[in-house]
């Protein structure tokens, strides 16, 4: 008869075993998905083959990246942009527009903004990717820590469920009839 209660326990270990490998599989599907999303936006940028390669479940947020970053990008590179332009025009004038000639300047007072701007808007693209992975580092690690906990869990539940095998064996022959 103890070996039908340990029979029972038995199953409801195996059953906390599967579901404990079920969850350390789906956490290690999360940080092999956040690496591959972190590659993707490493350089600032997502190319359409990186975002049609997202993960269905990070999709959503590679959307998001792609527009916040750019708006961000924007909106700081304009900022700058127009500093700069201004900074450069009263050292030009402080200079008497020597300073304009040698940055290639005809005139000595008209600077290429759209290229100073693009050039801005790449820097502070990657600067967004940055502080992005910063973010995903700190997940990762707390993904990783979840995973440490699942896997000790596991081997737990699992040294538990060989004890159990053995008690039922055990008990098995004790109670078999001899004849």
């Amino acid at each position: 008869m103890t070996w039908l209660m340990l029979s029972m326990r038995k199953m409801q270990l195996k059953s906390e075993v599967s579901d404990l490998q079920f969850e350390e599989v789906q956490i290690s599907n999360k940080i092999q998905e956040l690496a591959n999303y972190t590659n993707s936006i490493a350089d600032g940028t997502l190319t359409m083959n990186e975002l049609a390669s997202a993960p269905s479940s990070l999709f959503g947020t590679t959307l998001d990246y792609l527009q916040n970053s750019s708006a961000a990008a924007y909106q700081s590179a304009t900022i700058k942009t127009n500093a700069l332009i201004q900074q450069l025009a009263q050292t030009n004038n402080m200079t008497g527009n020597q300073y304009g000639y040698t940055m290639g300047s005809i005139d000595g007072a008209n600077y290429d903004a759209s290229t100073i701007f693009n050039e801005i808007y790449k820097e502070e693209l990657k600067e967004y990717s940055k502080q992005m992975q910063q973010v995903l580092n700190e997940y990762e690690k707390e993904l990783q820590t979840e995973q440490t906990r699942v896997e000790t869990q596991l081997q737990a539940k699992e040294a538990e469920l060989q004890q159990y095998e053995n008690r039922i064996r055990s008990n098995i022959q004790a109670d078999a009839i001899k004849f």
